[in-house]
């Protein structure tokens, strides 16, 4: 790739309008815009992204949060370590956000593309960054073998344009996103086709990568009902799948709960995540007392929206009869 300049005006001509893209940036959209991007396409991300924005506008408003608020916004995007690492970055920043890649890198969460990503869009440091599409797109430009992740960083620093590195990562960015696709890239209309060494076999490069066989999970949940209506639910353990959201607990007996009569099945629910196949056989009964542990709630149902719950939480919920089923 000898020269950058068809890349920026094409990027100029046909940027997609977001809205974390409006200027002036601030550092702060910018990072929430970026974490939430991540393994997630833009136009799933924009609701989400409104939404928090107007919870939290600011990174103090952020930091002040409950943890739950946090995830109650984030239910429904996945990968909620991302929402959790948001807000302990957030209580560690301060006041503001650093300015360099450098500095960024010491608060929670921000690895090397995160924090490249804020540091080169948000304040204009000539630093590269490469996500899943720069990868693939200079995995075609350059035919690379092999890791394409790890051999695109310093082939991306390289070709960085000094003083406009946010600019140009953008544009690696959005050619992967909207042009250098994984499947039927649209090479004739691509503005580096002529500098790509890959465009007479462009779905070679990256190589595919051999995926593992899913682990099957057959998991356990119980709905316990109080006589208002009210169901139990448990946060789970931050180190835990889905950690720290709110879910039916796996099992009884529990501290200061007692359950009436017998338990009865309800059925299956099932989830399909990245490396994991879900199955939780749902239980349901009447039960009745106090939690004897802060990990425990009596939660009404139209308080849930108010909790972070992960879509199999929600799954689960509406087997058991405590979120009405969506119209079918």
């Amino acid at each position: 790739m000898n020269s950058t300049e068809p890349l920026l005006e094409w990027f100029a001509r046909n940027r997609r309008e977001l809205p974390w893209r409006r200027e002036p940036r601030d550092p702060y959209r910018v990072w929430i815009s970026e974490v939430m991007l991540q393994q997630t396409r833009a136009l799933v991300v924009v609701p989400y992204y409104r939404r928090f924005l107007r919870r939290f506008p600011t990174l103090s408003k952020l930091a002040a949060a409950p943890l739950d608020d946090v995830l109650a916004l984030w239910s429904g995007l996945g990968y909620y370590a991302r929402a959790r690492n948001l807000h302990r970055a957030a209580q560690a920043a301060g006041k503001k956000l650093p300015r360099s890649c450098a500095e960024l890198r010491k608060l929670p969460g921000f690895g090397p593309y995160t924090a490249a990503a804020v540091a080169s869009l948000a304040f204009g440091e000539d630093v590269p960054l490469v996500d899943g599409n720069v990868a693939r797109v200079l995995a075609r430009v350059f035919r690379l073998r092999g890791d394409a992740r790890a051999q695109a960083w310093p082939i991306a620093a390289r070709l960085l344009p000094r003083g406009r590195a946010g600019e140009f990562n953008e544009a690696l960015m959005e050619l992967g996103a909207t042009v250098c696709t994984p499947r039927q890239p649209r090479c004739t209309v691509c503005p580096i086709r002529d500098q790509c060494a890959g465009r007479d076999r462009p779905e070679a490069f990256p190589a595919a990568k051999k995926r593992a066989a899913r682990t099957l999970l057959h998991l356990q949940a119980v709905a316990l009902r109080r006589a208002d209506g009210a169901v139990l639910l448990a946060r789970r353990p931050e180190r835990d799948l889905f950690g720290g959201l709110w879910d039916l607990p796996a099992r009884v007996p529990l501290a200061g709960v007692r359950v009436q009569g017998p338990l009865r099945r309800y059925g299956t629910v099932e989830q399909t995540l990245t490396h994991r196949q879900l199955f939780v056989a749902i239980r349901v009964g009447r039960a009745t007392g106090t939690p004897g542990s802060k990990r425990l709630r009596w939660v009404m149902p139209g308080e849930l929206g108010k909790l972070g719950l992960s879509s199999l939480a929600r799954k689960s919920l509406r087997l058991a009869g405590v979120i009405a089923s969506a119209p079918s």
